[in-house]
C-alpha cells in the first residue's frame, strides 16, 4: 500500500497515491516465461543480499521465535495450513516474516495477494491469476504449478477468476514472499492469486467456489492442509500517519505523536487477536471485514488501513471450508508477532543493496502482523 519509490538521502517525498502501480519491464505478449521482478529497492535483488538478510532476521529473532512456539505449544513438526505474512520493505518487516518461516513446510502453496492498482483501474469481483511459468525473485527462480492452476481455473470459470498477466506483473504483495518461502522450503511450488475488491458476498461466493477446487483436487491426490498444500496470505496491517497519502489522506484518529502511535498500534494488536487468531470460525473473518472495511463503498473502502482488505477474508474464509469440505476439524490461529516500522529498528544488513521505499516515523509508519493456523492432526 505504500509508494514504492527509492528515498534519497536527506529528503523524503511525499507519499504517492496507496494504489499508484509499480513500474515494471512490459511482460512477453503470449503466456508463459519468467516474471520479472517489480521491487528492486525494498526487497532483495541478488541471493547474496537475501541470504545476508536471513541470516541477519534469524539473528535478531531466532529466540524470541521459539520462545513463541513453545509459549503456544507449537510441535517442532507443526506446519501452517495457513498463514498471513507482510509484504513490506525486509529492513523494516524481516523480523516479523522470519517468524512465519518455521511453519512454511508444505511443497506446494495457494499464495493469495493484494492488487494494489485495482481500485483506480476499476477492476473488480473475479479473481486474479496469472500464466507464468516461474517467478524470479532475489535472483531465483519459484516455479508455478501450472496444472494445479489450470484446474483451479477451469473449476472456478470465467465468471470468478481471469488471467491478468499484466496486473501480476506490476503487483509486489505477492513476490515478496517468495523468498521467505523458498528458504523454508526448498522447491515449493505455488499458484500466485490477487484478491481486488469485492463485496462480502461476493468475497464468500468465491472462497466457497476456490475451496470446493482445492477440496477436489486434494481428494484425489491424498493432500492434506499443512503437510502437502497450504494458503499463504499476503497483507500489511495498518498505515498510519498525518503526512498525504494521496487523494484520500492519511488516517491518524489518535494523532502522529508518540500516544498516537502507542494506540494505533495497540488496537492492530487487538484486532488481531479478537478477529483473526484463534479457532478459524465463519464469524471471524466477518468481524474483521466489518471492523476494517466498508464494503458499500469502492471509492473508500477503508475504514482501518489495513493493506489485506480483500485477501484476508478471502484467504481465510477459503481455508475455513476447505477444512470443512474435507471433514477436517477447524484450524485454531496464534498471533505469532506484530511489528511497526517505528517501534522495530531496521534489520542491520552491511554489504547490501537493500533500501526503503518510503519513510518511517511518527508521521508515517506501516504495522505488520505474522499468523499462523497449524495444520489440525
Amino acid at each position: 500500500m505504500r509508494a514504492r519509490s527509492a528515498l534519497s538521502a536527506g529528503a523524503v517525498a511525499l507519499l504517492l497515491a496507496a494504489t499508484a502501480p509499480a513500474s515494471a519491464p512490459p511482460p512477453p505478449a503470449a503466456g508463459g516465461g519468467v516474471r520479472a521482478q517489480v521491487d528492486t529497492v525494498g526487497f532483495a535483488v541478488r541471493p547474496a543480499d537475501m541470504a545476508a538478510l536471513l541470516a541477519a532476521a534469524h539473528a535478531a529473532e531466532d529466540s524470541a521465535i521459539a520462545a513463541r512456539r513453545r509459549d503456544l505449544a507449537l510441535p517442532a513438526d507443526a506446519g501452517w495450513a495457513v498463514a498471513i505474512m507482510p509484504h513490506d520493505d525486509y529492513l523494516y518487516a524481516g523480523r516479523v516474516y522470519a517468524h512465519l518461516t518455521p511453519g512454511l513446510r508444505a511443497p506446494r502453496w495457494i499464495v493469495l495477494g493484494v492488487c494494489h492498482a485495482c481500485r483506480r483501474l476499476g477492476v473488480r469481483d473475479r479473481l486474479l491469476f496469472d500464466d507464468f511459468d516461474a517467478w524470479r525473485v532475489a535472483g531465483a527462480d519459484v516455479p508455478v504449478d501450472g496444472a494445479l492452476r489450470a484446474r483451479l481455473l477451469a473449476a472456478l470459470g470465467p465468471d470468478a477468476a481471469i488471467v491478468a498477466r499484466d496486473r501480476h506483473a506490476a503487483e509486489h504483495s505477492l513476490e515478496a514472499l517468495l523468498p521467505w518461502l523458498r528458504d523454508a522450503a526448498p522447491g515449493a511450488v505455488f499458484v500466485p492469486i490477487l484478491v481486488p475488491g469485492m463485496s462480502w458476498e461476493r468475497i464468500e461466493e468465491l472462497s466457497e467456489r476456490l475451496a470446493d477446487a482445492l477440496a477436489d483436487v486434494c481428494r484425489e491426490r491424498n493432500w492434506t492442509p499443512g503437510r502437502d498444500i497450504g494458503l499463504l496470505i499476503s497483507a500489511d496491517a495498518v498505515h498510519y500517519g498525518c503526512r498525504d497519502w494521496g487523494a484520500g489522506g492519511g488516517h491518524h484518529p489518535y494523532g502522529c505523536d508518540a500516544a498516537g502511535h502507542a494506540a494505533a498500534r495497540a488496537r492492530d494488536i487487538t484486532l488481531a487477536e479478537a478477529t483473526l487468531a484463534g479457532p478459524l470460525t465463519a464469524a471471524g473473518p466477518a468481524a474483521f471485514a466489518r471492523l476494517v472495511w466498508k464494503p458499500g463503498d469502492p471509492a473508500d473502502p477503508y475504514r482501518i488501513t489495513w493493506c489485506g482488505l480483500y485477501s484476508i477474508p478471502c484467504g481465510l474464509e477459503t481455508a475455513r471450508r476447505l477444512q470443512a469440505a474435507l471433514g477436517l476439524p477447524p484450524l485454531d490461529g496464534s498471533l505469532l508477532r506484530y511489528g511497526d516500522s517505528v517501534t522495530d529498528p531496521p534489520l542491520a544488513a552491511p554489504g547490501t543493496r537493500l533500501g526503503v521505499t518510503a519513510p518511517a516515523d511518527l508521521e508515517h509508519w506501516v504495522g505488520y502482523a505474522a499468523l499462523g493456523w497449524p495444520a489440525t492432526r
